[in-house]
Order: structure tokens, then sequence, then C-alpha cells
């Protein structure tokens, strides 16, 4: 099993000081690929007040250039919203540059506002998003292309062409992992949906990858912490998560009910406590806490990739995030290494 980090990048309340967050990335980049993680990740959203990354791109290439093993990737860049073609060759330079280490994640989008952004309506994304990935795929193989779609059209060929790219799509629901089965490419899940719900949504991608020949991977992502005690992630990074979180549920609301026995009595941010929602969610504690966490996921869910969040908009601050990924890099990923 391969252990990746994902980037949130954010300045609240109006990021006057993002360029500095971005900086601190690159740094963290470093250090992660010192003690031993196997990959970088980075999302993408768009109008966020507090700068969230709106393009990933240049900072993959800033990564590249200062890292010579670790993966660096995207989970997730919102393919529907721009041309595909674009997107192939934005990727292909920066797996060139990276020497072939670009996993780039794609997803379909969730909020309204992004769309309207982008001069788009949310009505046909589903289709329009199949029609992106397979334009990209197409381009990617270097070969000459005529694609007359439904959505796109384009006639031609894209160079340079990746080394060694690889393409992930991320789902949250059944028909989102049948989708990625039917591509034939690994599927990230999000962080937030406990491991009973991933669970079932990784079944159904390996059914749907056994029903159509491909190959199926599981990429889970989770937020995490480490730390000295349990009091101690409840005291110090509880408190900048909680709020992130209770947005996800409230805004993204996918939850399968039976499966999320701790959400049914949840009406407020203050209903949504530490004590139930770290169980079978979150990679918190000590090294051994988290060790033990990620082993009985592994059981559980069987991924090939876990890709964790430590810091969050409101922190902690960078030295803590660096010694965070420190000391897991040195005390928690050595249990999973032969």
């Amino acid at each position: 099993m391969k252990f990746g980090i994902l980037f949130r990048i954010q300045d609240p309340p109006n990021g006057e000081k993002i360029g500095q967050r971005m900086r601190e990335t690159i740094s963290c980049a470093e250090l992660a690929e010192q003690v031993g993680f196997d990959g970088v990740f980075l999302p993408e959203h768009h109008m966020m007040d507090d700068g969230y990354l709106p393009n990933p791109f240049p900072l993959m290439g800033a990564i590249a250039a200062r890292t010579k093993r670790v993966h660096i990737g995207t989970t997730v860049h919102l393919l529907p919203f721009y041309n595909p073609i674009q997107t192939a060759e934005a990727a292909a330079v920066v797996d060139q540059i990276a020497g072939g280490r670009i996993r780039l994640g794609v997803g379909i989008g969730n909020f309204e506002p992004e769309f309207e952004l982008m001069g788009m309506e949310k009505s046909g994304q589903a289709q329009r998003f199949a029609e992106a990935i397979e334009l990209l795929q197409k381009a990617w193989s270097g070969e000459e292309f005529d694609h007359q779609g439904d959505f796109y059209q384009a006639k031609g060929k894209i160079r340079p062409i990746p080394l060694d790219a690889q393409l992930w799509i991320g789902a949250m629901s059944d028909a989102g992992v049948r989708r990625a089965a039917k591509f034939g490419c690994p599927w990230p899940t999000d962080p937030i949906h406990n491991i009973s719900v991933i669970g079932h949504w990784a079944d159904t991608y390996r059914a749907a990858a056994a029903q159509q020949g491909t190959n199926a991977s599981v990429i889970l992502l989770r937020d995490a912490w480490l730390a000295d005690s349990l009091d101690e992630v409840e005291r110090i990074w509880w408190p900048r998560v909680r709020a992130d979180h209770w947005m996800y549920f409230k805004e993204v609301p996918r939850f399968i009910a039976s499966l999320e026995p701790t959400l049914q009595n949840v009406h407020s941010e203050e209903d949504f406590t530490f004590e139930n929602h770290h169980i079978d969610r979150l990679i918190v504690g000590t090294p051994q806490e988290c060790i033990a966490t990620i082993r009985r996921m592994q059981k559980e869910i069987g991924m090939d990739y876990l890709i964790l969040t430590f810091r969050y908009a409101t922190g902690p601050d960078h030295e803590s995030h660096l010694e965070c990924i420190r000391r897991f890099g040195e005390e928690v990923i050595p249990a999973f290494r032969s």
C-alpha cells in the first residue's frame, strides 16, 4: 500500500497570504518525499475567498521540479469545466517535467456556483464528464484522432504526450464508481463518508470492473493527525476541521442513512462530536492508534493507496504540519513496508 498527502491550500478569510501557503506546500512535498511518502496531491475549487487553489497545474510543475520520486497528482481536477485537450496538454507537460510521475484524478463537480462561473449548467454533466474522459484518453495516446461528440469536437493530436501519467476518476455514487470501472481507472474516494459507505461503493466498483474486464484500484482519502493522545487531537486539531466537515455534510447530502449511524441525530455543527465522528472516518491519535486504524480500514476496504490530509484551512500551523508529516513518515509508514 502506498501513502500520499492531499494539501488543502487555503488562507482564510481573504487569501492575503495564499502565495505563502503555496510555497509552504512545496516544502511539505519535499519533506514528504524524504520521510517515505509515495505521492503528493492537490485539490481544486473556484471563487473561494480564502484563495482555495483554482488551478493545480502550475503548483504541480513547481513540486515536480523540486522532487524526484513521489507521484504528483490531483484529487480532484474538475475536468468538465475545461476543454479536455487543454487538460491533456497541461498534464502532459507536468508529466514530462516530473519524469512520468503524474496521477491525474478527475471529478465531475458538485457546486452550482462553479458551473455558473464557467458559463455551464449542471444538467448533462455526467454525459459531458464521460465524453471528456474519453477524449482525454484519446489525446494521451499520442495518436491522431477525430472526435465528434455531443459536447466536444476535436481533430489532431497532442505533443508532447505523457511519459507515464495515470488517470484516476473520483466518484461519490454507485453510478460514479461504475464509470471509473468502465474506463479502467483507479477510483479515489472522498475523505468524508465512513468506511461502511466506502466499502459499499468499493464492492460496486470492483463488481463493475470484473464485469467490464478492467482493473480495479481503490485510492482511499482520509483526514488524519498524529499526536501523543486522542485528547490532544480533539483539543488542537479537531476544532480546525469540524466546521469544514459540517459544511460538507450540510451542502452535499449524498449519505446512505443505513450505513451512517453516527449521523442519524446530527442536525447542526454542535451535534457533530469528535467522539462519534472519528470512528470509521478519521485516522487520528498516537502512531500506534493510527497504525491500528489503517490496518482495520485496509482489511475492510483493501485500498492500494491511502492519501491523507493533515492541515486544514485554519491550521494547525506550518511548523506543526511539518512535524506531523515527519512523524507519520518515520513512525507509521514503516509498519506497512515489508
